[in-house]
């Protein structure tokens, strides 16, 4: 049997479901309300960021991109600046897309008004120039990243290298320069055993100042006096660095002679030339 329910009873559970669903729209009104006021007041805003850890970057530069990420409220009602909602991840975000020298990041809570971000620039290890001359260079740290814009030095104060990145050219634009990784095409591991090679010559007092790789993969290591030690990209530079030592035995007291090449890239023969 149906239960009858009269239309009283039926306009008086209408009301209260309506009363209910004002309620709760006041109580969600209310509580943004409180909340966007709580998160615009200065004791939980930003109000002092310290940069530590830059040495060729403006603190300016820095400040003025984090200040522009917290700057303005999400949705219309809660401010950026809060301590306890700002974009962190945004700002490295920016920071890191634009200052190719940072290598490392960190943003630090301080205190409820304050900010540390703390920096770890990349250091120049060598230069990579883009044209023969060694006039357009770039710096490169130690895991050949180019970061920067190099000055023209005047003597051979970094190790320059050339070639070895596809693509690139006097006339290509900085920006799409930067941020590529001197013979990255090759692998990683590459790079440091080029770079373990040269060391080691230099370990026998044997001093280059730059390396010039070619299109064809053949690697011409320039000495002080331009004399030139040829060597192919995919040969074993460990076993080269011991036939470059055994022919330096084998000739023994040079009195004086300087060599214009030594060529390395024939397996079990060294050919090279002294200069007239």
């Amino acid at each position: 049997m149906a239960k009858y329910i009269s239309r009283k009873a039926i306009e008086r559970q209408r009301k209260r479901f309506w009363k209910k669903v004002i309620l709760t729209l006041f109580s969600l009104v209310l509580l943004l309300f409180l909340t966007s006021w709580g998160a615009g007041l200065k004791k939980i805003n930003i109000q002092n960021i310290e940069v530590v850890g830059n040495f060729v970057l403006k603190e300016s530069d820095i400040l003025k991109i984090i200040n522009e990420d917290i700057s303005g409220k999400y949705f219309w009602l809660y401010s950026k600046s809060d301590i306890l909602i700002y974009p962190k991840s945004k700002i490295e975000k920016d920071l890191l897309k634009s200052f190719s020298q940072i290598k490392d990041l960190k943003i630090k809570f301080k205190d409820f008004r304050s900010l540390r971000i703390e920096i770890a620039e990349r250091k120049p290890s060598a230069l990579w120039c883009d044209d023969l001359a060694g006039e357009h260079c770039y710096f490169i740290d130690e895991s050949a990243y180019l970061y920067d814009e190099a000055p023209i030095f005047s003597n051979n104060t970094y190790f320059k290298y050339f070639g070895g990145i596809s693509g690139i050219s006097t006339s290509t634009p900085i920006q799409q320069v930067l941020r590529r990784t001197y013979l990255g095409e090759k692998g990683k591991e590459h790079f440091e055993e080029v770079n373990l090679f040269i060391r080691l010559l230099k370990d026998i007092n044997i001093d280059g100042y730059k390396l010039v790789v070619k299109d064809n993969n053949d690697y011409e290591l320039f000495f002080n006096n331009n004399s030139r030690l040829i060597f192919d990209g995919k040969q074993n530079l460990e076993e080269i660095f011991e036939d470059f030592q055994a022919v330096l035995i084998d000739l023994g007291d040079l009195k004086g002679r300087e060599f214009e090449y030594i060529d390395l890239r024939f397996d079990n023969k060294v050919v090279y030339k002294f200069k007239d």
